[in-house]
C-alpha cells in the first residue's frame, strides 16, 4: 500500500511537519507525511520498542485491516462484562463522593435502598466494605489506574 492509495480525509499542517487523517471515522488514524516521500512509495510504520509494543502491534493490525477493507477482528484484551460493570460503578461511588454522597447514600443508590440496613446496621454491613472498595477503585482509576487496565 502506498501513500497515494490511501483513503486521506484530510490534511493537517503542524509545526513538525504535515499529517493526514486516514480510514473511515470508525477505523481511522493519523499518518504523519514524510517530506518528499512520493505518494507511491511504500507505506511504512514506526513503532518504539516500549512497553507498550504489543499494543502497538494490535493497532497497527487492525489500522491495516480496516484500511483494506477486511473485516475487524475483536479485541483481544476484551475487558469481560462483570469488569467493566464493576469499574462503572467504581466511577459512579466516585463521583457520588465528590458531589458530597455519604456511603450510606451510594450504597443506596448502587446496590438498592432494599438491599442496605438502616441505622448502625450499616456501619458492620458488608456493603459498607464495598462500596468503601469501590470508592477506592475509582480514585485508583483516576489516580492513573486506567493505563494499567488498557495495557491488560
Amino acid at each position: 500500500m502506498t501513500a497515494g492509495q490511501l483513503p486521506l480525509r484530510h490534511d493537517i499542517a503542524s509545526d513538525d511537519g504535515a499529517y493526514a487523517k486516514i480510514g473511515a471515522s470508525k477505523a481511522s488514524g493519523t499518518a504523519k507525511l514524510a517530506p518528499g516521500l512520493p505518494l507511491d512509495a511504500p507505506l511504512m510504520a514506526i513503532v518504539p520498542l516500549d512497553a507498550n509494543i504489543p499494543t502497538r502491534i494490535e493497532a497497527m493490525a487492525r489500522l491495516w485491516r480496516a484500511l483494506t477493507g477486511q473485516q475487524s477482528l475483536p479485541y483481544a484484551r476484551e475487558i469481560p462484562a462483570s469488569r467493566r460493570e464493576r469499574l462503572a460503578m467504581s466511577l459512579r461511588a466516585v463521583d457520588a463522593r465528590h458531589a458530597g454522597a455519604t456511603r450510606r447514600d451510594i450504597a443506596e443508590t448502587i446496590f438498592g435502598p432494599e438491599q442496605v440496613p438502616e441505622g448502625v446496621a450499616f456501619d458492620d454491613h458488608h456493603l459498607r466494605s464495598r462500596t468503601a472498595r469501590l470508592i477506592r477503585d475509582g480514585l485508583a482509576l483516576i489516580a492513573g489506574g486506567y493505563r494499567k487496565l488498557l495495557k491488560s
